[in-house]
């Protein structure tokens, strides 16, 4: 499929947009959906008025003869068809949801992606950090080794500090461009740059997922099929009435039973399995509702706790970087020593990543809970 290239940097809404439009997954539970409402319509227009137009013509020696009628049958006492429409319906609905929460997973997790695109932005970032400061750091430490200030050794350590430095700038160049890779291919867009997004918010309230509303429906429809099952162990009726159309007749009116009994076995059987398919389908539902529930208490548990380590970590970056201006400042006037002050600056640079940890795991758990609880994106 041809990428499309935008010319303006992707918002999170754009990116999560265009998941649903284009996930294969999504597409394929749409496309299922509708073949599903079709097969239910036919169903239900099956239980209306069904017109039989028979035209013939017989040749024989001397004679040629045309006969044509035309019939309209009516069921009027038939549980199983209108259970089976019943059935359609239900499963229809269950197809349209599943269709639904298919999308909205795809949804969520395009968003995953791009707060995962958004941290590897800032690694690169707190990584180009990293080198300018261990930059400055080197070219102190070299003036004061060159002075005699200082041995050798704290002149090496500080070069290693910029090699060690300038590797993981490789590092988070490689990582943000195999985020923005597989955000493409998610979207099936190219991504140049992805605006900065708020972390969306806790849900207030226990929603209501589409895929425990596609479970609900499965379990009505086993109801019905059931209830069909049952229902043809009984005789069915319809009402017929025919009229001649070369006027060799007048028309008529007729009612016509049907009892149809496949075997002693057949019937009962069949009820017994449709029972069985109609008690999986209500535990499964139960179970999925009480995991939808542990789920999302779990994830609010994981989303709050993510909030307050957040803010731990933002606070210690902010005093990991006062102390490495501190200590910077204290090297210029021979206060310190050059590994002393590569302590302080390594401490900087892992506290600046661990702040953008923080922030993806944030992000990440408060998606999580939205997911779960069933809030849509639209």
């Amino acid at each position: 499929m041809l990428l499309v290239t935008p010319a303006w940097a992707l918002t999170l809404e754009e990116v999560v947009q265009r998941a649903g439009e284009v996930d294969p997954v999504a597409l394929v539970a749409e496309l299922d959906a509708r073949r599903t409402r079709l097969e239910s319509a036919e169903a239900i227009l099956g239980l209306g008025p069904t017109p039989t137009l028979d035209l013939s013509r017989k040749w024989g020696p001397g004679v040629v003869s045309d006969r044509g009628s035309l019939t309209v049958s009516l069921p009027l006492v038939d549980p199983p068809a209108w259970l089976d429409a019943a059935e359609q319906a239900h499963q229809a609905r269950a197809a349209t949801r599943t269709a639904e929460a298919t999308r909205l997973d795809a949804q969520y997790a395009a968003a995953q992606l791009a707060f995962a695109l958004l941290a590897a932005d800032a690694r690169l970032e707190a990584a180009r950090q990293a080198v300018a400061v261990a930059g400055a750091t080197a070219e102190v430490a070299g003036a004061r080794v060159t002075a005699g200030l200082d041995a050798a050794l704290a002149g090496e350590s500080a070069r290693l500090g910029l090699l060690t430095a300038q590797a993981a700038l490789a590092e988070a160049e490689a990582e943000q461009a195999i985020a923005r890779a597989t955000l493409a291919r998610a979207i099936e867009q190219e991504v140049d740059r992805l605006e900065p997004a708020e972390v969306p918010a806790l849900p207030e309230g226990s929603g209501r997922s589409p895929w425990l509303d596609a479970a609900a429906s499965s379990w009505a429809a086993a109801r019905m099929e059931k209830g069909q099952r049952f229902a043809e162990m009984f005789p069915t009726g319809a009402l017929r009435t025919s009229t001649d159309l070369y006027g060799q007749g007048g028309w008529t009116v007729t009612f016509d039973g049907v009892w149809t009994w496949d075997g002693l076995a057949g019937p009962a059987q069949r009820f017994q399995q449709a029972d069985l398919d109609a008690r999986i389908a209500q535990v499964q539902l139960e179970a999925l509702e009480r995991d939808l529930a542990l789920g999302l208490g779990t994830a609010r548990a994981r989303a709050q706790a993510a909030d307050r380590l957040a803010e731990v970590a933002r606070a210690r970056e902010s005093l990991a970087a006062e102390s490495l201006r501190v200590a910077q400042a204290r090297l210029q006037a021979g206060l310190v020593s050059v590994l002393e002050t590569l302590r302080f600056q390594d401490e900087a640079a892992a506290a600046r990543l661990a702040r953008v940890d923080a922030d993806q795991a944030r992000a990440q758990a408060h998606l999580e809970a939205r997911r779960l609880a069933g809030l849509p994106w639209d």
